[in-house]
């Protein structure tokens, strides 16, 4: 993946859940993501779907997975 672009991919095993690649991604990213922090642990009371903030090993946000 190209480092600098947004691109949203839907799951090939489950299309309800998607996965949100942001401009922070990279090649190296892939496979990296270092901490992974929910919605419902930020959000006191959160009641929408499944929503995981990936960091890499620096603390970017890399990518965001959806789970619908």
């Amino acid at each position: 993946m190209e480092s600098g672009r947004l691109r949203l991919e839907i799951s090939k095993d489950d299309s309800n859940v998607g996965y949100l690649y942001l401009p922070t991604f990279s090649v190296k990213s892939e496979g990296c993501v270092a901490k992974l922090i929910s919605l419902h642990e930020l959000i006191k009371n959160y009641k929408g779907i499944p929503i995981y903030l990936d960091f890499d090993k620096n603390d970017n946000l890399v990518g965001i997975e959806i789970i619908g």
